[in-house]
């Protein structure tokens, strides 16, 4: 699947209708569409989201969930519709013709008014593949309204409504027919961002990731379709003859879709509740940065800075206080000087007369054994009795010579090997490294605590002007933000204690409803049906535990081999481990000795190459095609970075990839030379004051345009 054209009609930024067309052939893959800041490439990338996904883009990108929750999605729609339309609507238009449209709708006359309040964004898909449905292309176009506060979506298959969309909704076909927007993420995605991957340590964040994985490598459908069929059969069992059973069953799966029921509510409501708690904070944050600011000159770059160095500092001296407090555990063995020396000779001492009387115990244990032994063995010997004597005396005399007496002398201490080495690692830590070290330490501890008190000084000094009237008010509405987002976040906390509750009990009834179902009859009716659903499942779990074994090794083995492709170092990574837990995804990375690598200690370049890759694998293994776009490409890359992700990454991820570059900073001359072979064709992003347009150009003069 490749984007034939997108459509934008007074959409933020871009006034009246504006269109691009990508064609295809040549076998080049990439297509560039740039322009400098605020000139609209993210409301561009913004729209198609839009588009596809509506209010569901929420779910996509945590941006979007806060641009949404700050005035609502009606807010959000309302605000998308270009500021000069607004501004014609406001001014041009006669607010009894605006009130009567809001109430009754449109009339002939009234439709030039369309042209201003309302927008639209389109998107037409060739070399398209819908099962069951052979086509050429599809186009889909939202559009909004704000005088009727109407939006609609159009699909059409062809060039032609198709009755597919209209019986299963819009919103379902393409989720299912074109992308499903738990995955929308893997194909759109902001290159300075996808660093967020890296540092998924969260419970959330893994489930999300662990949904998108399911999702991307096919593995939901088949999930679905075996609870499709355990449903099937909790039907059947449904009309059972046997009552009893049959209304156990029933008050069970009443109980079980309630419980169902108040976790999604209590789901939802925590999303709500999360989504008015990043408001608060950011507003919190604004606010204290406006209260630092009107109490000192210091500028906000200042003021990060300054903040980054405190938090820093802060950290250093919990680190520093730990290992103190290691070295003064050691400290009285430093102080006693000589005293520790002459433990250590009178420990040697003790411990060598323990061994030698060990060591004499031992042998003369041995030698009485053997003693003992011999004077059987003599015993039994058939000779006289003299001889016989005579040679057990020769043997005790032998015997006598190589037994020892163990020494009178008693040591102080009785220790064994494993003291005496642990005393020796201490004596030799203290007698060789442990003054340097500790004088090192104890001079960082010191700067680092002068460091974060001329910080700490600084930042109360801004707080400090409480006096002025304005920063009185800051402050006032800065505690009343604090004292919601304290009670939002308890409001958060219950919400996710009693869904544990409710999914604790959920588990429960599960449970039951799975005993239950085996014991209750199926009428002869639904019995051959219910005896192939038992079948299909069975060969559905078999199935399942093959597909996700082999789609875990191959997606090991894709993220392991794009990450020393696309890396400096040659063979870092020795092994990846992905492992996945009920709902839960972990993605581990493995040096070639074996050594665990945290991702949080990779450079940002490094995280952003292994998000990538992890992009890579999983568009790779899912075997979807659908076009690439990527904002702010190559950033945090170095040279030999960023060559390699245009010679391999971008001409390989996807049939189609439009790039959205800020030239010179995000594309370099030298990087758009490398990259030209595999250019089909770039746009421009211009401005004109008030609104943004689209135009085409060579690629060999995009620097210069």
């Amino acid at each position: 699947m490749k984007i034939k054209r997108i459509e934008l009609n007074n959409y933020r930024l871009y006034k009246g209708f504006h269109k691009v067309d990508f064609p295809n052939g040549n076998d080049k893959n990439l297509y560039l569409i740039s322009g400098e800041n605020g000139f609209g490439k993210t409301t561009f990338l913004h729209s198609l989201l839009w588009c596809l996904y509506g209010r569901l883009m929420a779910d996509i990108d945590e941006t979007f969930r806060k641009e949404i929750s700050n005035g609502g999605y009606n807010g959000f729609v309302t605000n998308n519709l270009n500021q000069y339309c607004r501004q014609h609507l406001n001014s041009d238009i006669p607010k009894e013709k605006l009130s009567k449209i809001k109430k009754k709708g449109y009339t002939i006359e009234d439709e030039f008014v369309k042209q201003y309040s309302s927008y639209s964004v389109s998107l037409e898909f060739t070399d398209v593949l819908i099962p069951s449905i052979p086509c050429q292309s599809i186009k889909i176009t939202r559009s909004y309204d704000i005088l009727l506060d109407k939006e609609k979506v159009d699909i059409l298959i062809d060039g032609l409504p198709n009755e597919l969309t209209a019986e299963i909704g819009h919103e379902i076909f393409i989720n299912d027919f074109i992308l499903n927007k738990d995955i929308a993420r893997f194909f759109f995605f902001d290159s300075e961002k996808i660093v967020s991957l890296a540092e998924t340590n969260t419970v959330e964040e893994k489930r999300k990731l662990c949904s998108a994985y399911n999702e991307v490598l096919g593995v939901k459908k088949y999930e679905d379709l075996r609870k499709n069929l355990e449903n099937i059969r909790l039907r059947f069992r449904r009309k059972s003859t046997d009552i009893a059973s049959r209304n156990r069953l029933n008050e069970l799966l009443l109980k079980q879709k309630s419980l169902t029921d108040t976790s999604i509510g209590q789901e939802t409501e925590t999303t709500v509740l999360e989504n008015s708690l990043f408001s608060l904070k950011d507003r919190n944050n604004e606010l204290q940065m406006e209260l630092m600011r009107e109490g000192s000159g210091m500028t906000i770059d200042e003021l990060n800075r300054l903040q980054d160095l405190l938090t820093t500092t802060k950290k250093r001296d919990e680190e520093y206080k730990q290992r103190l407090k290691q070295f003064l555990e050691y400290a009285p063995f430093a102080i006693s000087g000589k005293l520790l020396q002459q433990t250590k000779t009178q420990l040697e001492h003790d411990f060598e007369i323990l061994q030698s009387q060990n060591d004499v115990r031992n042998q003369n244990f041995l030698l009485l054994n053997i003693k003992t032994e011999m004077q059987q063995t003599f015993e039994n010997i058939t000779v006289s009795q003299t001889n016989k004597k005579q040679l057990i005396d020769s043997f005790d005399k032998i015997i006598a010579k190589y037994q020892n007496h163990t020494t009178d002398e008693t040591p102080l201490l009785n220790i064994n090997k494993g003291d005496i080495d642990e005393f020796l690692a201490v004596y030799s830590n203290i007698t060789s490294t442990y003054r340097v070290e500790f004088q090192h330490l104890a001079d960082d501890y010191r700067k680092n605590k002068q460091f974060m008190s001329n910080a700490s000084r600084k930042i109360a000094n801004m707080q400090s002007n409480e006096s002025d009237t304005l920063i009185r008010n800051i402050r006032k509405r800065k505690n009343e933000i604090e004292k919601q987002i304290v009670e939002l976040e308890q409001q958060i906390r219950f919400h996710h204690e009693r869904k544990g509750e409710v999914n604790k009990e959920l588990s429960v009834i599960n449970r039951q409803v799975s005993e239950l179902s085996k014991k209750v009859s199926v009428d002869d009716s639904d019995s051959k049906k219910d005896v192939v659903a038992e079948q299909l499942i069975a060969e559905l779990n078999t199935f399942l535990v093959s597909l996700k074994q082999e789609k875990k090794s191959s997606l090991e083995r894709r993220i392991k081999n794009t990450l020393n492709s696309l890396m400096h170092k040659t063979d870092f990574i020795g092994r990846v481990e992905v492992t996945v837990d009920n709902d839960l995804i972990d993605i581990n990375i493995y040096a070639i000795n074996g050594a665990l690598i945290k991702k949080e200690t990779l450079s940002k370049g490094e995280q952003q190459l292994y998000a990538t890759s992890l992009l890579k694998a999983l568009v790779e293994e899912s075997g979807i095609q659908f076009p690439v776009f990527i904002d702010s490409p190559l950033q945090k890359f170095d040279k030999s970075h960023a060559n390699k992700i245009i010679t391999e990454f971008y001409p390989s991820v996807s049939k189609q990839v439009i790039l959205f570059p800020l030239l010179h900073k995000e594309l370099t001359a030298c990087e758009l030379e490398i990259m030209k072979p595999f250019v089909h064709s770039a746009y421009l992003l211009k401005n004109e004051q008030t609104h943004s347009y689209i135009q085409q150009v060579d690629v060999s003069n995009l620097m210069e345009e």
